[in-house]
């Protein structure tokens, strides 16, 4: 917005800074003329205090002197402030001049009454930032709307433009811009402020500028002016406009021009676009037609200055990346999004789902009060951008919204009636391994007034994920699922019954707002990028990787990735194969309306979510979502990722068009064999239409080769062009009989099963025998005491997967002093990466490096802290809590613990107990067998 009779002070630069400890500022007169210079240091504004001073939270005031220029007598003289973390008091010349409370939207104080003109000026500011330990000013985080605060950094200062603002005595304060495609115009309020005790008229002038440079419209008002702010509403007609949209993001000017008789003619003037978005049962329409939400999710941290970007071509990145990869959506998550960072989605053509910093707030006395003053200056602050299609309240807050959100969705629905409010984004369902929880969740469609049912879930489900995991995201949405997701450890056999009944009476389509999952950032470049600069992100994310460096020398994984670098690039692809896995899933599932990746950047200790990490650089996850975003997107699907030679495979052929493809389309598909010698091959016409097609199975005899099978598919335009292509690849493994090796173990409480029976009975060794627990929650207390002191005698004992639910398992190895801790293994938005030797253990088996997609179907759902034994298979990830201090974790998933003179050998990979053949588990179990033996020789 833009204004010509006005006159700024630009008051960014060296201020003076004083923390007050102890609380004795105001007391002591710190604002009332005796400033303690002595104890102050010099600082730049804007910024974060947190950025030099992470330890200092609480209360800062800082001081400034200005001259006020002589000529500006006469004029409106305000403070405008551009953002303060988190509520600010202000005192012109000793004089308070006004508070505002909230972090992320600017403020202003008419300080004309206190103003000294053609003189200097004292200006003090007084900033009581939150706190993750203690209430600051009876301000507690967790009731208050702080965004993401309590999970990353307290953001503490001055962060946006500090100035004084001369207006003339009366003005345009605001233009709100509401676009009416269907009536082909535009309802105008223009906001005017009157700064004298008497009513005046005045002359405004109506600019409308099309987007090709044009006048499109020009009127002409007489107004009267009351004392005050008065709002003026006109229709503007606007005759077959040119309609926003990702692919032609049209811009109009709208400019206001304010004229009275004797003074200087005060413009504002705004840009907006006539588009039209809306949902109806789950299913959202751009301009009347349906469009498939391709989203990612912006976390709202940037390095360095943390609320903004360091530099503004870093926004304009980001957008660009985003665009370029083929979102059409940007979350900026429980935060409005950093000044201008909407004029460049408005330019590109960027959709965006705003939200409110209300995030996790608690319930608490101020709830609605905190909820409609962020709502409003939100909305305000960002009504006219064409680009913002969604105003989001809360997060996965059940709580808060249960009390609060029918209200103030109808408080959002008062100010704008022109975009969907979600209510509780997640609201409907939100899991990941071992949480979750079931509610409802409501939007409110563009220009009506009935909240509407939505299935909103978030889903977190780590990689690589099981087949199972698949098929259930690929049939999400039906009232009857094929899968038990809770079988694959995610979520509980209630909360799925609630959710499936929910679905059981929903019609509508399923909005999947957040899924994803992690891959590591190169953590070396990434903190040289600092500069050396000690910064709070700086500090914590050399922590990380420090931790990371020794932790990997430690174990001497160079024997097993080579280089550090080496692991960092596998979970990247770890991290890439599993969102392509996730959102192709989701694209065959015609129930599904659109996806929001968790997330666009990394952050904090979130150095793994991000498509880019936290200086904006592409990882190669961003790189693999740039294939499935595509207007074709090919789609290759085998049963499963592991077979047995012998055995005849079916990998599914999925077409999937967000546009209608040329009629002479082809669709090419190749099996190649080890030898990577054509072995099958069709051709066939693709399918033009919009939407999901599923074009049967290519299937093929893997014969007795062991090894990587590959289908390559491509979608060739007549001329040749690749639309697009894909490739799916299926280990083949020889066939291998378990039995032999299980007749030399001793099973107590009952022999593995491998997907097939296991042949023979048990056997027994003698005095030291080789002991196999393949359930170990079937043994009593008592089968636990005899086994463990037979171990301690010399016996080996495998023991199975082990659950924190297993209590008489762990209490039984605690009494022994066994303290096993587990942990979650799945990985959800962040990764746990499972790395293995090459060894015995893995022998025939794909091996050294991470644990990829043939072992989806056996690794480990909880992991092992280090008992200090051989290690012959472990993981790693990092502290996830701000609670704990930064940290890489180090775990085991196959360890060989001294046991007196025996040994306990933990195996938390899943490879006693298979639903169907699984060639892999079987040949880990043979060879885990034949190690064990080694022990006990």
């Amino acid at each position: 917005m833009m204004h010509s009779a006005r006159r700024r002070l630009d008051l960014a630069g060296e201020w003076n800074l004083a923390f007050d400890a102890n609380g004795a500022g105001l007391s002591s007169g710190w604002a009332a003329g005796n400033w303690p210079q002595d104890a102050c240091e010099s600082v730049k504004v804007p910024a974060l205090w947190t950025v030099t001073h992470p330890d200092k939270v609480g209360i800062g005031f800082y001081h400034k002197t200005v001259e006020i220029p002589v000529e500006w007598h006469g004029r409106v003289v305000r403070l405008c402030i551009g953002g303060a973390s988190y509520r600010l008091d202000a005192w012109l010349n000793g004089r308070y001049v006004g508070s505002h409370e909230g972090a992320y939207t600017p403020f202003s104080f008419d300080v004309t009454g206190a103003a000294c003109f053609g003189a200097s000026n004292e200006l003090v500011l007084r900033v009581a930032s939150l706190c993750k330990t203690q209430a600051v000013d009876g301000l507690v985080l967790q009731h208050c709307p702080a965004s993401k605060q309590s999970w990353y950094y307290i953001e503490a200062g001055l962060w946006g433009d500090v100035y004084l603002e001369a207006l003339p005595t009366s003005w345009c304060e605001a233009i709100a811009v509401e676009p009416d495609v269907q009536r082909e115009r535009v309802v105008a309020d223009i906001e005017i402020h009157h700064a004298q005790a008497q009513p005046g008229l005045a002359e405004l002038h109506l600019l409308i500028t099309a987007p090709d440079g044009q006048t499109a419209v020009e009127q002409v008002h007489s107004v009267t002016l009351l004392p005050g702010a008065t709002h003026h509403t006109f229709r503007l007609p606007l005759a077959r406009p040119v309609l926003w949209s990702c692919e032609n993001p049209a811009l109009y000017r709208l400019q206001a021009t304010l004229t009275i008789a004797g003074e200087p003619p005060d413009s504002a003037e705004t840009r907006f676009g006539m588009r039209d978005f809306t949902v109806q049962d789950g299913q959202f329409l751009l301009n009347g037609q349906p469009i498939y939400l391709r989203g990612v999710l912006l976390q709202p941290n940037y390095p360095v200055t943390l609320i903004c970007p360091p530099e503004p071509d870093m926004m304009r990145r980001e957008i660009q990346l985003s665009k370029e990869a083929g979102f059409n959506l940007i979350r900026t998550h429980i935060r409005p999004s950093p000044p201008g960072y909407l004029d460049i989605t408005d330019e590109l053509g960027m959709l965006v789902y705003a939200e409110t910093p209300l995030a996790w707030i608690r319930d608490n006395p101020r709830l609605l009060e905190h909820g409609k003053r962020e709502i409003e200056a939100m909305i305000r602050r960002d009504r006219n951008h064409p680009s913002v299609v969604f105003w989001g309240i809360f997060n996965e807050n059940r709580q808060a919204s249960a009390v609060a959100s029918d209200e103030l969705i109808r408080f959002t629905r008062a100010l704008d009636s022109t975009r969907v409010v979600v209510d509780n984004s997640g609201g409907s369902m939100a899991i990941d391994q071992d949480f979750g929880w079931v509610d409802r969740a409501t939007v409110i469609a563009n220009r009506r007034l009935e909240r509407q049912k939505i299935v909103d879930v978030h889903i977190y489900v780590g990689a690589p994920i099981a087949n199972g995991v698949y098929e259930w995201l690929r049939t999400l949405g039906t009232d009857d699922p094929p899968v038990d997701i809770t079988a694959y450890g995610f979520g509980s056999a209630a909360i799925m019954a609630e959710f499936n009944r929910e679905l059981r009476s929903y019609r509508g389509k399923v909005f999947v707002s957040e899924l994803g999952c992690g891959g590591m950032s190169d953590l070396d470049d990434t903190v040289q990028r600092f500069g050396g600069r000690d910064l709070v992100d700086a500090q914590e994310l050399r922590t990380f990787r420090d931790g990371l460096q020794q932790g990997f020398a430690k174990r001497n994984l160079e024997r097993v990735f080579g280089s550090l670098q080496n692991l960092i690039a596998a979970s990247q692809e770890a991290q890439a194969r599993g969102n392509v896995r996730q959102v192709e899933a989701l694209l065959t599932n015609p129930r599904v309306s659109g996806y929001v990746v968790t997330q666009l950047n990394d952050v904090a200790w979130e150095f793994h979510a991000g498509l880019l990490d936290v200086w904006r650089n592409p990882k190669k996850a961003y790189w693999a979502m740039q294939r499935v975003n595509r207007t074709h997107c090919l789609i290759l699907k085998a049963a499963h990722a592991v077979a047995a030679a012998g055995e005849h495979i079916a990998v599914t052929v999925t077409l999937v068009n967000t546009a209608p493809l040329e009629k002479s389309a082809t669709l090419s598909v190749t099996v190649y064999d080890t030898q990577q010698i054509p072995v099958v091959s069709e051709n066939i016409t693709a399918p033009p239409g919009v939407g999901v097609a599923e074009l049967g199975a290519i299937a093929f005899d893997t014969g007795s080769a062991a090894g990587e099978f590959r289908v390559v598919a491509r979608l060739l335009a007549d001329a040749g062009a690749i639309l697009a292509e894909t490739v799916e690849t299926i280990l083949v493994l020889p066939p291998i009989d378990v039995g032999p090796a299980c007749r030399q173990v001793t099973w107590p409480g009952g022999l593995p099963n491998v997907g097939s029976p296991v042949q023979g009975g048990v056997a027994d060794g003698g005095h030291r025998r080789l002991l196999g627990l393949a359930r170990p929650a079937s043994l009593r207390t008592e089968d636990w005491q005899s086994l463990l002191v037979e171990v301690e005698a010399g016996s080996v004992a495998i023991i199975g997967p082990l659950t924190p639910h297993d209590d008489i398992a762990l209490s039984a190895l605690a009494r022994h002093d066994v303290a096993v801790n587990l942990y979650m293994g799945i990985g959800n938005w962040m990764g746990c990466y499972h790395w293995i030797p090459a060894s015995p253990l893995f022998a025939s088996l794909p091996a050294p490096g991470l644990a990829g997609e043939p072992y989806a179907d056996v690794l480990p759902r909880y992991v092992l802290s280090e008992q200090g034994g051989d290690i012959l298979a472990g993981s790693l990830r990092n502290t996830q809590s701000r609670l704990e201090p930064p940290a890489i974790l180090w775990y085991s998933d196959i360890e060989a613990v001294p046991f007196g003179r025996g040994r306990l050998i933990f195996c938390q990979y899943r490879v006693f107990d298979q639903e169907t053949p699984n060639p892999l588990a079987a040949r880990l179990l043979c060879n885990l067998i034949g190690v064990a033996q080694g022990y006990l020789a």
